[in-house]
């Protein structure tokens, strides 16, 4: 079938070769085939734009990529692809983010390069996860991780701040990243598989915003201790981590993880269960996407 498309408006070196933002080319290869990338908006057939950048596209032929929890923009998009449950009759897809993190069929042989000059600084270059992984419950470790609860982050968000610095009264907080000055130059699951508890909560909170942090928390082997809005139940599983939001008092929160770091029965409970309670299929996305080609294709001047 073949496309001539153009992704522009990204963050910087979105589409390198190095770059798990190649999950779009995959999917829309999946979904047409050969795909001609060009870089003017105006030679494309189908044109995908992000939030990053201030080249002009043409709303009929445009679908918006959303990353972040932003509403679509159907007046000047066509289509749109966001955190959002909403279709708008039809003219938005739920992509989560944390789609981008698993081992698609064929998407990390065909997309996924690591370069040569991160040997030994594979932070922000880990291996994509199986999504079989995801869906049966985990083995108890061979030994019990020496360290209580890790952070990694770049945003300094209010909220963020306030659970790490409440949860000094629980055990040793360790932090990594822009936000604590300390770069990591390891691979994050490294790390992570050397803490009983990962804090990874969201930077806001919105029907359907659920990014990778909980998926990279529960698969470096921690319990996520999690900020996500309540319908989260429709991608994870919410027996296999604790959600500041089933609280809504720091006290209540920081008491709670305490509790169940003292009891090893306890904690293996949450830990052992698997984090997805479905299987995620392409199929809806790809069938959204073929639509949306079809209509903006037999468009005028489409």
């Amino acid at each position: 079938m073949g496309l001539r498309i153009c992704f522009t408006n990204f963050w910087p070196g979105a589409f390198s070769a190095a770059n798990n933002a190649l999950f779009l080319p995959y999917v829309f290869g999946e979904a047409f085939g050969e795909l001609e990338l060009v870089e003017d908006p105006a030679a494309a057939e189908v044109v995908v734009s992000s939030l990053f950048g201030n080249q002009p596209v043409p709303a009929a032929k445009t679908i918006q990529f959303i990353g972040e929890n932003v509403r679509p923009d159907l007046l000047r998009h066509r289509f749109s692809l966001s955190f959002d449950y909403d279709t708008y009759s039809g003219r938005n897809f739920r992509l989560p983010l944390w789609w981008w993190r698993l081992a698609w069929p064929g998407f990390s042989e065909r997309w996924r390069q690591r370069p040569q000059a991160t040997a030994g600084l594979a932070h922000g270059y880990e291996d994509l996860i199986p999504i079989d992984a995801l869906l049966r419950p985990r083995p108890a470790p061979q030994s019990r991780p020496d360290g209580f609860c890790v952070l990694v982050a770049a945003n300094p968000e209010p909220l963020r701040i306030n659970m790490f610095m409440a949860l000094q009264r629980a055990g040793q907080m360790t932090g990594y990243g822009q936000m604590f000055n300390n770069p990591l130059h390891r691979s994050k699951f490294e790390v992570l598989s050397q803490f009983r508890f990962c804090l990874c909560p969201e930077n806001s909170i919105y029907p359907g915003y659920h990014t990778e942090k909980v998926l990279d928390a529960w698969y470096g082997g921690c319990v996520p201790l999690y900020n996500g809005d309540r319908l989260l139940g429709q991608d994870f599983n919410p027996s296999a981590m604790i959600n500041y939001q089933d609280f809504l008092d720091m006290d209540w929160f920081v008491e709670h993880t305490r509790r169940l770091d003292a009891s090893r029965e306890a904690y293996e409970a949450i830990r052992s269960q698997p984090l997805l309670s479905h299987r995620p299929s392409l199929e809806p996305l790809i069938a959204f996407l073929r639509r949306a080609v079809e209509q903006i294709r037999s468009a005028p001047n489409g």
